[in-house]
């Protein structure tokens, strides 16, 4: 028994260790927050992604581009790209949308680099600053926590062959599902169904509170054996 509870205690310090560090984090009803530049060596490996274009807009065409990856940290990370093919003068593609994170916990991120080399991502091709140092483009979340924005502000899109830096939500989810939404607008509307999380990692107190209820079912057998041992000396 003294092996098994080592067992566990080893397990669930692993665990915890591979959980999302403490970072800035978008809460429910945030508005104007600064996105923070994405650290490459934490990206991981890409699970999924969609290319599709800007179906439902009449001012505007493209392409939407999402992605998902599992990061370093053993959980999710989704990605978003809207890039400009033709638009109509005096109009402005100004923010994309994600939905849904109801629940979870969300850190928004940019990456302006080419980062996936021959896949569809490319690196940030707009007249104004894309990095973090500079960027107008901010992010927010709705006081439900379902639904994420980055506001372009000056780096709103406006002419034909601008690309948006790559947007980086990172979450404690560690599935997904098609159930969700990305959407960009401007004079009109693009949407289409999207990756979305489906569990969480559990956080650092669910796991206290996990070792507390192993060590007691441990301490529960161990009494029971020496019960037996006086019952039946």
């Amino acid at each position: 028994m003294k092996r098994l509870g080592f067992v566990v205690l080893a397990s669930t310090i692993a665990i915890t260790a591979a959980a999302p560090a403490s970072a800035t984090i978008l809460l429910p009803g945030e508005v104007g927050v600064a996105f923070s530049a994405f650290d490459a060596s934490t990206r991981g490996v890409q699970l999924d992604s969609i290319q599709s274009g800007t179906t439902g807009a009449t001012t505007y065409s493209g392409f939407l581009r999402s992605a998902v990856y599992r990061n370093t940290l053993g959980t999710l990370d989704f990605y978003y790209q809207v890039a400009i093919t033709a638009i109509n003068f005096g109009d402005e593609v100004y923010n994309l949308t994600s939905a849904g994170f109801f629940g979870y916990s969300v850190e928004a991120l940019v990456d302006g680099t080419d980062f996936d080399g021959v896949g569809f991502f490319t690196a940030a091709n707009n007249p104004n600053t894309q990095g973090p140092a500079g960027s107008t483009t901010t992010a927010s979340r709705n006081g439900s926590g379902s639904v994420l924005r980055a506001d372009f502000g000056a780096n709103g899109l406006e002419g034909v062959g601008q690309t948006s830096a790559t947007y980086i939500f990172r979450t404690n989810a560690t599935d997904y599902d098609l159930g969700g939404t990305f959407t960009t607008q401007d004079g009109s509307v693009a949407q289409r169904a999207n990756f979305q999380p489906t569990s969480l990692v559990p956080e650092p107190a669910t796991w206290g509170m996990m070792l507390l209820g192993f060590g007691m079912v441990a301490g529960a057998v161990r009494y029971r054996r020496r019960s037996r041992k006086i019952v039946y000396a």
